[in-house]
């Protein structure tokens, strides 16, 4: 080598040497300063704090009469609106409350005199009718703004008052679940004189430990607007004699009732919004466990205060005298939601570690998969097959389409069901035996699932073996991808499925087809809620936020601000079934506990999960698809796990900081983005060509497109550059 050529050599050695030492001491340097949390993200909270909820504007509407000083009703204690009507509901003022609001209804009177005083309440500004929004069908299920709750007799949708003889504060005498627009006028000629309006809360009032914000505001908006969806939908029991727990209902407008299938979506996402929703949670979960019918199922359906105490469920004879389920919800069967309890017992053991409450439930669980097992033959390969047992006819989530035959969705509930009953029996009971079995059943309906139900010419799962259109639906799809039956290549042709068949201009479409028994066309956010996790689940990140920015965008700003029940194929919040009580589109709540984007985001893109029962160990994942940087708190039984993290500009770095609780150690996978990375762990590196490097990297490996730590402890903060 001559010395031209060795200067030469030593020259690139040092400039490789500089080039490779800037990256890493810019690592170094960014792993010395954590990731502040932004506090913006209390703007984004929609939940109003204090007993009332108030009006933000008011306008004035219709002839036969005049207002003078309308904005008087927006503030109280001033100058009142003077409403004179010369015909019936002549003129009239209208309220927007700025957010909906559940409670009782209030209206200040200063005078009053001729016409009775008429308020109507609606979610929506298209349906702010005499009657409000309710049903204006006689022979409708929900006539008249009827409910099947308790906590809301007398119900309606509309209050009339005769004419107070002097200053006085006018309550409605029920509970008004969810309304943003409240009209106010009087049914014949007469004078108001009206002081205030407004709505004295009832809802549980969400403390928001646990909250998301990121770079894209769509997404944020998404997750508020599902977490306050979730906290309109919130009770507390009247007649329980221990105490008045608090549940999460259906909805809070229509239904009322908690729904044992829901819950286990819904759960989901109240574990990441509050720390206090998981004593919610177990008494909801509760109710059912005393309801158990004597064949091993549960009622589709309870009231919300069914005296159920926890630790106790007693024999399986059905719901306590006087406590049964409501009206022709009774009259029904929805073996999938019986699984979907299943389901939410095994995941609450994993979000709160509270063996306690969970163990008396094993036998509840036991009672109901030794009913799934009796109604799944040989012949259908160990598959459930739904049918009208017990002389009640066989629904599925999406009432009241049919059902009957081997379900996709129900069957991907019971595949679900067994895997969480193993969980138990080997986590709880200590019963590896009895786990292991499980477990095989589990992987025989899996099999029989995959043999019966996939598709390979379409490449998706089936809606149901006695649908005549053998239809490939949204449902059958979301749940295989969101509950693990699909392997990665069927799963990819499945999302590829309903990206190319099933998806609309504002979200994806339960089904193609029109006029089918077996499935109702429409938007379902349910569906879709399992859709993102399932997408997620699978690799498919960008697909499932490119789901939330259309579906959820389109609701929250086409609706009052919070995700709806369903919407119609064309996007409006209706979706009529003709034949049915259910013809009159306008039924469709508009604020759905269900409707939620909050785990997707919360679990996902921040990557926060439970590994060990109670989050004693944790994992922090985090998917950052096409984000700029997310923060957030997950409320845990030890206290906060704390998320933050953000990408430099053209991805020439990440920084992610985690703050777990004392006594809790978890896994830590810090995206590499494609490409190889030195990674550096609180000033010191880690992580240096493709393997790990000194203590600070002990233990680390490298999974898909990640670097994982193990045995993370406290504030961590990791980092990359270049």
């Amino acid at each position: 080598m001559t010395r031209s050529t060795m200067v030469l050599a030593c020259l690139a050695a040092t400039l490789s040497g500089t080039l490779a030492a800037g990256p890493q001491n810019r690592a170094v340097a960014l792993s010395r300063e954590p990731v502040g949390m932004d506090p913006a993200w209390r703007q984004q909270v929609l939940h109003v704090p204090g007993a009332f909820v108030r009006p933000t504007s008011v306008t004035v509407e219709g002839d036969g009469g005049t207002v003078t000083g309308a904005d008087g009703a927006l503030r109280e204690g001033g100058a009142a609106a003077i409403l004179t009507t010369s015909a019936p509901r002549g003129a009239r003022l209208v309220i927007d409350l700025g957010v909906l609001a559940g409670g009782y209804v209030e209206l200040g009177v200063r005078r009053a005199s001729g016409a009775p005083i008429r308020a109507s309440y609606a979610e929506a500004r298209q349906y702010l009718g005499p009657a409000g929004d309710a049903d204006p069908d006689p022979d409708g299920f929900f006539y008249g703004g009827r409910s099947l709750g308790t906590d809301d007799d007398p119900d309606g949708r509309a209050d009339v008052y005769a004419p107070p003889r002097g200053a006085t504060v006018l309550r409605s005498p029920g509970l008004r679940g969810s309304q943003r627009y409240v009209a106010i006028t009087l049914d014949g000629p007469g004078s108001l004189a009206l002081d205030f309006v407004r709505v004295r809360q009832t809802a549980f009032p969400g403390a928001y430990d646990g909250h998301f914000l990121s770079s894209d505001p769509v997404l944020n908006r998404a997750w508020y607007a599902s977490a306050y969806g979730l906290e309109l939908s919130t009770a507390r029991g009247r007649r329980t004699a221990a105490g008045r727990p608090w549940v999460v209902m259906d909805g809070p407008k229509r239904d009322r009732t908690v729904y044992a299938g829901d819950v286990q979506l819904v759960a989901l996402a109240a574990y990441q919004q509050g720390g206090a929703y998981r004593r919610v949670l177990r008494d909801t979960i509760n109710l059912f466990a005393c309801q158990q019918r004597p064949d091993g199922t549960l009622p589709a359906t309870s009231l919300i205060d069914v005296p159920c105490e926890p630790g106790d469920p007693g024999p399986p004879d059905g719901s306590p005298a006087g406590f049964e389920p409501p009206g022709a919800a009774g009259q029904v069967r929805l073996d999938s939601f019986t699984l979907l309890w299943v389901v939410s017992v095994a995941d609450y053991l994993r979000f709160t570690g509270d063996r306690a409450f969970v163990r008396p439930l094993l036998p509840v669980a036991r009672r109901a998969l030794r009913f799934f097992g009796e109604h799944a033959p040989d012949a259908d390969g160990g598959l459930f097959r739904t049918a009208d047992y017990g002389g009640l006819p066989a629904q599925n989530w999406h009432t009241p389409d049919r059902a009957a035959g081997l379900d996709a969705t129900t069957n991907a509930a019971y595949y679900a069901a067994l895997r969480s009953l193993a969980r138990l029996e080997q986590s709880v009971a200590g019963d590896r035996g009895a786990a292991a079995a499980l477990d095989r059943r589990a992987d025989r309906v899996r099999a029989a699932l995959l043999s019966r139900l996939w598709d390979p010419a379409a490449g998706a799962m089936t809606l149901n073996t006695d649908d005549p259109r053998r239809d490939h639906t949204a449902d059958a799809n979301a749940a295989a991808l969101a509950f693990g039956v699909l392997d990665r290549p069927r799963a990819r042709r499945a999302i590829a499925y309903l990206d190319t068949h099933l998806s609309g201009p504002y979200g994806t479409l339960t089904t193609r087809h029109t006029g089918n028994p077996y499935m109702t066309r429409y938007i379902s956010p349910y569906v879709m809620a399992q859709e993102s996790l399932g997408r997620f689940r699978h690799g498919d990140g960008a697909g499932a936020l490119g789901l939330i920015r259309t579906a959820w965008d389109h609701m929250i700003r086409k609706g009052p601000g919070t995700p709806w029940e369903e919407a119609g194929a064309d996007g409006k919040p209706a979706v009529p079934r003709p034949g049915t009580s259910l013809a009159w589109g306008g039924h469709v709540g508009m604020a759905h506990a269900w409707s939620t984007a909050v785990p997707a985001l919360s679990m996902h893109v921040l990557g926060v999960r439970p590994i060990a029962d109670g989050y004693r160990r944790w994992a922090v994942e985090p998917d950052p698809i096409d984000l700029g940087w997310a923060q957030g708190d997950v409320p845990v039984p030890p206290g906060t796990l704390s998320v933050r993290w953000r990408r430099g500009a053209g991805d020439d770095s990440f920084v992610l900081t985690v703050r777990a609780p004392e006594g809790t150690a978890g896994r830590v996978a810090v995206p590499l983005l494609h490409k190889d990375r030195t990674i550096a762990v609180d000033g010191r590196i880690a992580w240096r060509n493709g393997r790990p490097s000194g203590d600070a990297g002990r233990g680390a490996h490298r999974v898909g497109d990640t670097v994982v730590f193990e045995g993370v402890r406290g504030t961590a903060t990791f980092a990359w550059a270049g």
